[in-house]
């Protein structure tokens, strides 16, 4: 896309985002400064619709951005690295600091001061583990490329697998392996797991990298799998802040959303560990959310607490300022 198209989308954008209506190519022309006629912004407005980056106003001759039109935007903040600000708030940061607060109160403390920073509705998920160790593991031949991974948790729990293979592995292959897995895995943090499979695999047991992966991949998702979960949600009432809530109607389906916990958590809770993950609109996955994006990023408060924190809004918030603040908050959170 060239850059007089990327400066009309990213006007239109802005635009929405401050007013919340629909803007016409006079108003864009004058507003923004482009040295354009109005005339040529149409014609480059009706490029962008067709892209499907905008949409036509059902009540005006504007337009606004469509989810696929927010995507780029994001997409393009994110490349780009604009104006990322990762500076510490010091009033914040001691109200987050692990040295005087504990892990629960610091996630609320964390949530609410989202949902003041931002004016949006926060949310927070956190993963409180109770698996601190692997007691015994061990790999059991099934058949030419087929294992069962077998492992017995400190707190009880057991995880049993089938893995599926793409080569043949033999009886003394598996004895070797899990004489080197009992040395290096068993009786170790599951904190370390990642750690210590890695090392393995660049060293010991690189010639099974792949088995290798498989028994990472399971072993972190399930010492993760059997967790207690803490939601959090603070400002609901911040959703006032934008005049599309005026429609009672509209602000109750919102509000409904986090009527139950079990919600938030089957939203947010499951979210890969990524640092940013933001989903606009149909990207969600929920007809209640289709007019709202959802940004969350990961935070590790220590070896056994973990989680997800982030915000629940309108497709059409100040995006460049709210994934700042909520880098701002996880990184504190990670400290």
């Amino acid at each position: 896309m060239n850059d007089r198209k990327l400066e009309i989308l990213f006007s239109i954008i802005d635009s929405y985002i401050i007013d919340g209506e629909p803007i016409g190519s006079k108003s864009l022309a004058n507003n923004y400064n482009m040295n354009i006629s109005p005339a040529t912004i149409r014609n480059e407005m009706s490029s962008l619709e067709k892209m499907g980056l905008i949409e036509k106003a059902h009540t005006s001759s504007g337009r606004l951005p469509s989810d696929k039109g927010y995507r780029m935007f994001v997409d393009y903040i994110l490349e780009n690295n604009i104006e990322k600000n990762n500076s510490f708030n010091n009033e914040i940061a001691s109200l987050l600091d692990k040295r005087y607060h504990n892990a629960t109160d610091i996630v609320e403390a964390a949530t609410k001061i989202l949902a003041d920073i931002t004016n949006l509705t926060a949310v927070s998920v956190t993963l409180q583990n109770e698996i601190k160790k692997i007691s015994n593991m061990e790999l059991i031949k099934i058949s030419s490329n087929q294992v069962l991974l077998l492992v017995i948790f400190d707190n009880g729990l057991i995880l049993n697998e089938r893995m599926y293979l793409d080569y043949d592995i033999s009886i003394d292959e598996l004895i070797y392996i899990n004489n080197v897995l009992r040395e290096s895995i068993v009786g170790s943090d599951v904190s370390k797991i990642e750690d210590n499979l890695t090392n393995l695999q660049d060293n010991l047991l690189s010639e099974y990298k792949k088995l290798m992966e498989l028994i990472q991949m399971r072993l972190i998702s399930h010492s993760y799998g059997e967790v207690d979960r803490d939601v959090q949600i603070e400002g609901l009432g911040n959703i006032f802040n934008f005049k599309e809530y005026d429609d009672l109607a509209r602000a109750k389906e919102f509000i409904k959303l986090f009527d139950s916990k079990d919600k938030v958590n089957s939203l947010i809770g499951d979210r890969d560990f990524n640092d940013l993950y933001i989903s606009i609109g149909y990207e969600n996955g929920l007809d209640e959310l289709k007019d709202n994006t959802v940004i969350t990023s990961y935070f590790k408060l220590n070896e056994d607490v973990i989680g997800h924190i982030g915000i629940v809004g309108l497709t059409r918030i100040n995006y460049l300022e709210v994934i700042n603040k909520i880098l701002m908050i996880s990184n504190l959170l990670n400290k």
